[in-house]
C-alpha cells in the first residue's frame, strides 16, 4: 500500500509487485487502490490489462460493486457520479474511466492515467517463447499510451515464474522499481 501510495503521490512512475498467488494483490492494486484515487482525482483514466479477460472483468465487476455500496457512496459519493457502468468500462462526470481489457485486446489506443499490469502470462505457459513475447509486445505498446509523460504511471503485479516472464523483461528495460 506505501509503494501504491507513492505512486500516486508520483514518487514511483513504475512499479512491479511480485507476490504468490492468493495474497490480495489483485483486489487491492486493481480494486482498493484506483477506488481510492478516484475519492481524490475522479478525473484519472485507468486501464487494466490481464492475459484473460476474464480476469480483468472480475476485478471490474469487483471496483463496481464497491463504488455503488452505500458505506462508498456515503463517504464519496458527492465528488463525482457514474455516468456509465458495464462489464467493459465505468465512467465518471469528471471524465475519468476505469477500462479492463487483455493481452492482445483492446485498450492500447487510449490515453490514460494509470495502466495496471495485472498476470499478463498465464502460469500454464510460463515456457512459452511466445506468450512471453505477446506479454512483452502488450508492454511495449502500453508504454507510450499515457496522457503526458508527468502523469501517467504503470503497476505490473503478478507472481514470479521465469528469468524472461513480463517482470523480467521490465527490469531489463530500466525505470521501474
Amino acid at each position: 500500500a506505501e509503494h501504491l501510495e507513492a505512486v500516486t503521490a508520483g514518487q514511483i512512475q513504475n512499479l512491479v509487485i511480485n507476490v504468490p498467488p492468493g495474497h490480495t494483490k489483485s483486489l487491492v492494486t486493481c480494486v482498493f487502490w484506483p477506488t481510492w484515487e478516484w475519492t481524490k482525482a475522479p478525473w484519472l483514466r485507468w486501464l487494466f490489462g490481464s492475459y484473460s479477460s476474464h480476469l480483468s472483468t472480475r476485478d471490474h465487476n469487483k471496483r463496481s460493486v464497491l463504488m455503488a455500496s452505500s458505506w462508498y457512496r456515503g463517504c464519496w459519493g458527492d465528488r463525482f457520479r457514474i455516468t456509465k457502468d458495464n462489464d467493459s468500462e465505468i465512467h465518471n462526470n469528471k471524465t475519468g474511466f476505469y477500462l479492463p481489457t487483455s493481452v492482445g485486446g483492446i485498450g492500447t489506443g487510449e490515453r490514460v492515467h494509470r495502466a495496471v499490469h495485472d498476470d499478463l502470462l498465464n502460469a500454464t505457459d510460463t515456457h512459452s517463447a511466445s506468450m512471453r513475447k505477446q506479454a512483452e509486445e502488450y508492454l511495449r505498446s502500453m508504454s507510450t499510451r499515457g496522457v503526458s509523460p508527468e502523469e501517467y504511471r504503470q503497476v505490473l503485479i503478478m507472481q514470479r515464474l521465469h528469468e524472461s516472464d513480463p517482470t523480467g523483461y521490465v527490469l531489463q528495460q530500466g525505470g521501474w522499481e
